[in-house]
């Protein structure tokens, strides 16, 4: 295998309570008790995939959804001023390591460039990614294929050749849907997932980590 392709939220950071917080007070002030239940099927894909499940299951529509996406927003930037950047221990060393092994890395995530942007900034590895892939911006979001096969496309690399890290069920079903082998992060934080086709559980970037990856990478 030649690349390795993250997901962002549950993998790169611990986003995921942190959104579903975001969420919560939103759709509150819209009157609006979000349910987690009816919340954890979008973890994994986009926010306009949220927008659906809260018309379909509380029968509001958000016509304008820049508003709406733009007040998370607001919210989650307030919150990581507040509470900090939900940082996973293990992951910059891991990454780097990976980097420094001559693998080129690539972030394929649903979440918005912006986000994206902010992550890698904030844990200061923009430099071991060649290629960054929003959801937002691909035809078919995850759980389909298409932002990991973009991600491949941008890399050069053949999908064979890629190994994808995910923490999310959507992520994993877009993972074999793209004939990538998955790594599946089981961060208890991102909900009830599962990926039973994964080749690999982590459940720490800490300890060896890195180096169960690269021994998948090299067979």
């Amino acid at each position: 295998m030649k690349a390795v392709i993250f997901d962002m939220d549950g993998v790169l950071v611990n986003t995921e309570p942190l959104h579903f917080r975001c969420w919560k007070k939103v759709f509150g002030e819209e009157g609006i008790d979000l349910d987690y239940d009816i919340y954890k099927p979008c973890i994994g894909s986009t926010m306009t995939f949220l927008l659906q499940l809260i018309r379909d299951n509380y029968g509001k529509a958000f016509p304008d959804k820049r508003v709406i996406f733009d007040r998370m927003a607001a919210e989650k930037d307030r919150l990581i001023r507040e509470e900090g950047y939900p940082k996973l221990p293990g992951l910059v060393e891991t990454v780097r390591k990976l980097h420094e092994e001559g693998y080129v890395l690539a972030v394929a995530s649903s979440s918005p460039m912006r986000h994206i942007d902010q992550a890698l900034r904030e844990l200061g590895i923009g430099d071991c990614f060649t290629v960054k892939v929003s959801g937002e911006n691909v035809g078919h979001p995850k759980p389909a294929p298409d932002t990991f096969l973009i991600a491949a496309e941008k890399l050069g690399v053949l999908p064979k050749d890629c190994l994808v890290v995910e923490d999310s069920t959507n992520g994993g079903k877009a993972a074999a849907a793209a004939g990538m082998d998955c790594v599946w992060f089981h961060n208890p934080d991102s909900g009830e997932q599962t990926i039973p086709q994964a080749v690999l559980e982590l459940t720490s970037w800490e300890g060896d980590a890195a180096g169960k990856v690269l021994e998948l990478l090299r067979k």
